[in-house]
């Protein structure tokens, strides 16, 4: 068994040859705290402390999205430089991280503005950095992340993989004690029927590629479909089945590629068939999803993933608040300009749209499975009056909020929708 100072010395090697065979700075994080060298990023110790501080919380989210999100994870600092950085495991516990950069991946001119505190020492500093193209940066994340696979050991990657199974059984196995437990409690109540809407957000989840919502509601269903199929494993497999269709459709009005969302769904029908417990199916599913949400905003495939991630996600658990295209570029740590330009790009529709979107989609489920007045959705959802949200509404499902009520067969209104 590896001592700490051996695992470590591990660590401290792999960084080493990665920087001496690419000629890119590479640092070895600490997730703790503990044992720590300096930042990373070059340009920290002109940054005042508030801000280094600020940078040092940015290599750790990175750090952590990269044990989250495949081993992997590719960003831009504070001064708008390119990393990237891969986790080592010990014990199936994140203890550090390889961090590989800073390399300057857009034009000079570009972030100029963002490093406007360097003032003449800006041209000087700037060709310390090297430029390397973005192509070359996902190959070089790559060979990071096999760096830090070797540091923390085959046993520890297995470990990890087994605390995962262990996890997603426990949460499975906990939700269908607990409808168990809520049908003796009510006895002689029926089964309970399927949550159509917990179906769409499990959609929604995975358009946006927020995996950890999309796990989380998963399970339910799953608990759901075991226990409303007498535990009949070819009634769950059929059901499972209908999941990833779900699943499939979702991705791909999130963006992921076609060919590869056909080719995950094809091998899906063929591999279903050889399990032979609710447990291996669930890890198996899992598996898709995660592969589904990955899809969705590939890191490797984005210059800009791991920025759009984060906002994503910021917005996705804000927008019934008011929220300004300045708050979520602050969030981010891009100028609002520069900011709403890649969004733009990325997501082929402006912020105040994709906004809209999410908010209308959240009055949809609002409208069909509430009795909530229209005034009174409109404000869940975020809008400053009924008005604004009608008009909105109509413009991107194409009748009236009252209307799609109506058609849905939602629960009416007691108040009449305004007009303008």
């Amino acid at each position: 068994m590896r001592s700490d100072a051996e695992f470590f010395r591990n660590i401290r090697d792999a960084a080493s040859h990665y920087a001496q065979s690419t000629q890119i700075p590479c640092s070895v994080l600490s997730v703790s705290g503990d044992s720590s060298p300096e930042s990373p990023c070059t340009f920290c110790s002109r940054l005042s402390r508030e801000q280094q501080e600020e940078c040092r919380k940015l290599h750790l989210y990175s750090a952590r999205q990269s044990e989250r999100f495949g081993g992997s994870c590719v960003y831009f600092c504070r001064s708008s430089l390119l990393f990237w950085t891969s986790p080592v495991i010990s014990d199936g516990v994140m203890t550090h991280a390889l961090t590989a950069g800073p390399v300057l991946s857009l034009d000079i001119d570009d972030i100029r503005e963002e490093l406007s505190f360097l003032g003449e020492r800006f041209d000087e500093l700037i060709e310390t950095v090297a430029e390397v193209d973005i192509r070359r940066v996902n190959s070089l994340s790559e060979v990071l992340r096999m760096c830090a696979a070797w540091a923390s050991g085959y046993q520890e990657q297995q470990m990890t993989a087994g605390r995962s199974v262990l996890n997603q059984q426990a949460r499975l196995s906990e939700y269908i004690h607990e409808l168990k437990v809520r049908q003796q409690d009510d006895q002689p109540a029926p089964v309970p029927a399927y949550p159509l809407d917990k179906e769409q957000q499990l959609q929604q989840a995975i358009r946006f590629g927020d995996r950890e919502r999309a796990q989380e509601l998963m399970n339910e269903l799953l608990g759901i479909i075991f226990f409303s199929s007498g535990s009949r494993l070819d009634h769950i497999k059929y059901r499972v089945l209908e999941l990833v269709v779900l699943l499939s459709r979702s991705a791909l009005e999130g963006g992921a590629s076609e060919a590869e969302i056909m080719e995950i769904s094809y091998r899906c029908q063929r591999e279903i068939n050889q399990f032979t417990s609710l447990e291996s199916i669930a890890h198996w599913l899992s598996g898709i999803l995660r592969q589904y949400t990955s899809l969705v905003f590939d890191t490797r495939k984005h210059a800009y993933g791991d920025m759009m991630l984060r906002a994503l996600h910021y917005i996705n658990h804000r927008y019934t608040e008011k929220l300004s295209l300045q708050e979520v570029a602050d969030y981010v740590g891009f100028s609002p300009t520069y900011f709403s330009r890649l969004f733009n790009e990325e997501m082929d529709c402006t912020f105040s749209t994709y906004v809209n979107r999410l908010r209308t989609e959240q009055a949809k489920v609002l409208l069909k499975n509430t009795r909530y007045t229209l005034v009174e959705i409109s404000g869940i959802v975020g809008f400053d009056d009924q008005s604004y949200f009608s008009r909105v509404f109509k413009a991107i499902v194409g009748i009236t909020p009252g209307e799609y009520r109506r058609r849905s067969g939602g629960f009416p209104s007691s108040r009449q929708e305004i007009h303008s």
